[in-house]
């Protein structure tokens, strides 16, 4: 039993046969051979699987680059107005400090890396010139700061405060940064036991780990994020004089740089600040149709908000830069180009004539009382005009606001456009706190156009129309007379005036005279003849109700009083007596009715024109900045057209009442419009308000009267009356158009 047992290769006496023992050895070693060849199967595709696979996840991701693209700053285009410039941009300077010279404590592997860059391959194995290229950089550190401060005259203590501040903020984002990394590779490393069960298993997960687990490096695996790796900026808004000592001595400032950009600025600041509008950086709600805010910091860091900035912003925004900047996974510089060189704005020059647009605006001031009365004269009284014999005996009120327009009146060209009050354009570049506090409190809306963006009722100023309308449709004649008796058919209504302050009438009348004394009554009996309709066409085809195309933003329509009348058959007597008092007030400027200045002076230029209508414009379409051949793109193109159904006769009969309103004694605009030596023909309006505001003051004429050449409208709003107010402005900006010789002919002399 026990002998079966035994191993077969040995006999019963314990002893083994040659044979058997040799097989056994053979088995042996070729057991130890086969797990020998296996092993370096292991290795060998080991081997292979590194040379081919592992460059794919590894070796490629530590040849990863972050591209990052920087603007470059381009001047935008200039506003000019003849020799003055009202908008510009200027070169401003700030000095940026690379985070490596700023740290307090030296890095170590920025450290190593300039020791590379100063000494060569040879020097490096020597271990006292390593220590002194260590010491050097040291001081090159400390002297770093004190030349700053001597350069700047920024005391070193407050130079190191700036500098502590960048590193802090650094810090903390590197910080945060790694502390998302080390808590995602705790995550990862962390396995529960049970994945791995068995003494085998755990051995055999060491051997891979072993085997395809690179060593750890502490140093090389912390993630360097970009702000350790780049400038940061320390002193802003430097003079080219600190600029130019930083730059011409890099010796001395080592890791410090000197970033020029652009900054709009407004020299002139609250001339024509309406007209000239702002230009403000890119804000987050700028962002329709970008991607991102880099896309649009890099192709418009500046946009026009309003006026001429805005509405030409695509002829004076510049085109920026770009320098593309590619750095390693550890944030190095690997290579850095301009991959597109800036462009600067086009200029674009206005019509504004700048002494004529100073004067207005003085004039306005005055008016409101922003500024000492120097220019405005005392009001005389006037006989027999309507307006201004209601207010004789009380004093006109301080308007609201105001604005003037004076504009050429064939072409559409603005010599002047004022609106009061006014605000200072360089305080959105660098207003105080008190600057802005000032503006946003004034209850009179500073930044509203008013030549383009206040929609009042004309007044009288609106009997033009009427006039144009009774004479079309066949309802007044030039030549008829009229009985004025003070009121239409009710003495608490509908009445002039002066009958309804002193019980006095304007007697018999015509169209000439009626439009000379502003008699109510004449147009509320031409109007209640012919209905709302011809009014609402007339207006219509003046274009009245909507934006005369002046190149400028957020022009209001003003509004027109709908007919609305379906059928004669359908009216009731109500709807009938309503449009009738609809076309009474419309009659007079009141009513619904509501026009912006500037569709007056169009109004004003229609008339003088003989019948073309123009469409205003700013820009100058000639000059060196701007020539005709350039603008073909702009949507705000100066154009003229006739106006169809109205003939020269009833323009001429028009004409007429207006050179009667200023030239005549009997006139509204007598006594304070009126001129010796320059003729000159316009209508005063005192628009109605609310009881218990005052009325609006307007005056619109233009000059000469015999060769009509520029249009005028001045408008006050809640000033009082047309005459007494708005008049006298009128005189003056006249006045001065004669004294420089501009109503000789038809030129305009740029700055003269």
């Amino acid at each position: 039993m026990l002998n079966s047992l035994r191993n077969p290769i040995f006999d019963a006496e314990g002893t083994g046969s040659p044979e058997l023992i040799a097989a056994g050895s053979a088995l042996r070693l070729n057991g130890i051979l086969l797990f020998f060849v296996a092993a370096v199967l292991i290795i060998l595709v080991r081997v292979c699987w590194v040379q081919t696979r592992l460059p794919g996840k590894y070796l490629v991701a530590l040849q990863v680059t972050s591209t990052e693209d920087e603007p470059l700053p381009a001047r935008d285009g200039r506003i000019l107005a003849d020799s003055i410039v009202l908008a510009s941009d200027i070169d401003v300077y700030r000095v940026e400090i690379h985070y490596r010279w700023l740290q307090k404590v030296i890095d170590p592997q920025w450290l190593r890396l300039q020791i590379r860059k100063r000494l060569s391959r040879d020097e490096r194995r020597n271990v006292c010139l390593i220590k002194e290229v260590e010491n050097q950089i040291g001081v090159e550190r400390t002297s770093l700061r004190d030349a700053l401060a001597e350069v700047t005259q920024i005391p070193a203590a407050e130079l190191a405060a700036r500098f502590c501040k960048v590193e802090e903020r650094v810090q903390r984002i590197s910080d945060a940064v790694n502390r998302r990394q080390t808590g995602s590779k705790a995550s990862v490393a962390e396995k529960d036991p049970k994945e791995h069960p068995g003494v085998l298993m755990a051995v055999a997960e060491s051997i891979r780990a072993a085997l395809t687990t690179p060593p750890m490096r502490a140093e090389e695996s912390r993630i360097v994020v970009r702000d350790e790796e780049t400038w940061h900026p320390v002193l802003e808004d430097v003079s080219i004089t600190i600029a130019a000592m930083i730059n011409e001595h890099p010796e001395r400032f080592p890791g410090v740089r000197v970033v020029s950009s652009t900054r709009r600025t407004y020299p002139e600041q609250t001339l024509a600040a309406h007209v000239v509008g702002v230009r403000t950086n890119v804000r987050d709600s700028d962002l329709t149709g970008y991607s991102a805010i880099a896309d649009l910091t890099i192709t418009a860091p500046r946009v026009g908000r309003s006026g001429v900035e805005r509405s030409y912003d695509h002829e004076l925004l510049g085109g920026a830069g770009v320098r593309r900047t590619i750095r390693d996974r550890r944030q190095r510089v690997i290579s850095s180009k301009i991959v597109r060189h800036p462009v600067s704005g086009r200029d674009v020059t206005v019509t504004l004539d700048s002494r004529l647009q100073q004067l207005s605006e003085q004039l306005l001031a005055e008016s409101l009382g922003d500024a000492p009365r120097l220019l405005l004269p005392a009001m005389p009284s006037t006989e027999n005009s309507e307006e201004e014999t209601a207010t004789e005996a009380e004093p006109q009120p301080i308007p609201v606001g105001g604005c003037v327009i004076v504009m050429e009146a064939d072409s559409g060209r603005l010599l002047a456009a004022a609106s009061a009050p006014t605000f200072d354009l360089s305080m959105f570049v660098d207003g105080s706190p008190t600057m802005w506090n000032a503006v946003n409190s004034d209850t009179r809306r500073p930044f509203v156009p008013r030549f383009t963006g206040m929609a009042l009722p004309p007044g009288s100023t609106f009997k033009i129309v009427t006039a144009i309308a009774g004479l079309e449709s066949g309802t007044i004649t030039a030549d008829a007379p009229f009985e004025c008796h003070g009121y239409l058919t009710n003495p608490d209504e509908h009445r002039c005036m002066i009958f309804r302050l002193f019980g006095a009438t304007h007697g018999r009348v015509d169209l000439k005279t009626a439009m000379a004394q502003s008699c109510n009554v004449y147009f509320f009996d031409a109007a209640r003849r012919m209905g709302i309709e011809p009014l609402v066409q007339w207006a219509d085809l003046l274009e009245f109700g909507r934006v005369t195309g002046i190149d400028l933003p957020f022009e209001k329509t003003g509004t027109i009083p709908n007919a609305g009348r379906s059928s004669a058959a359908s009216e009731t007597e109500a709807v009938r007596r309503r449009f009738e008092r609809e076309a009474l007030g419309m009659s007079i400027g009141q009513s619904r009715l509501t026009v912006t200045p500037l569709q007056m002076a169009r109004l004003l230029a229609f008339v003088a024109n003989d019948g073309w209508l123009v469409t205003p414009h700013v820009v100058s379409e000639d000059g060196m900045a701007r020539r005709a051949s350039e603008i073909n793109h702009s949507p705000y193109l100066s154009t003229r057209h006739r106006i169809p159904g109205v003939s020269s006769e009833i323009l001429s009969a028009v004409r007429a009442g207006l050179v009667a309103a200023v030239e005549q004694p009997i006139g509204t605009g007598f006594k304070t419009v009126r001129l010796p030596g320059v003729a000159i023909a316009g209508k005063t309006g005192t628009a109605e308000t609310s009881t218990d505001k005052p009325d609006h003051a307007w005056f619109t004429g233009y000059v000469p009267a015999e060769n009509p050449r520029f249009i005028v409208v001045v408008v006050l709003e809640h000033g009082g009356s047309g005459s007494k107010a708005a008049g006298p402005i009128a005189r003056e900006l006249v006045r001065s158009l004669a004294e420089r010789g501009l109503l000789n002919d038809g030129s305009v002399p740029a700055g003269k």
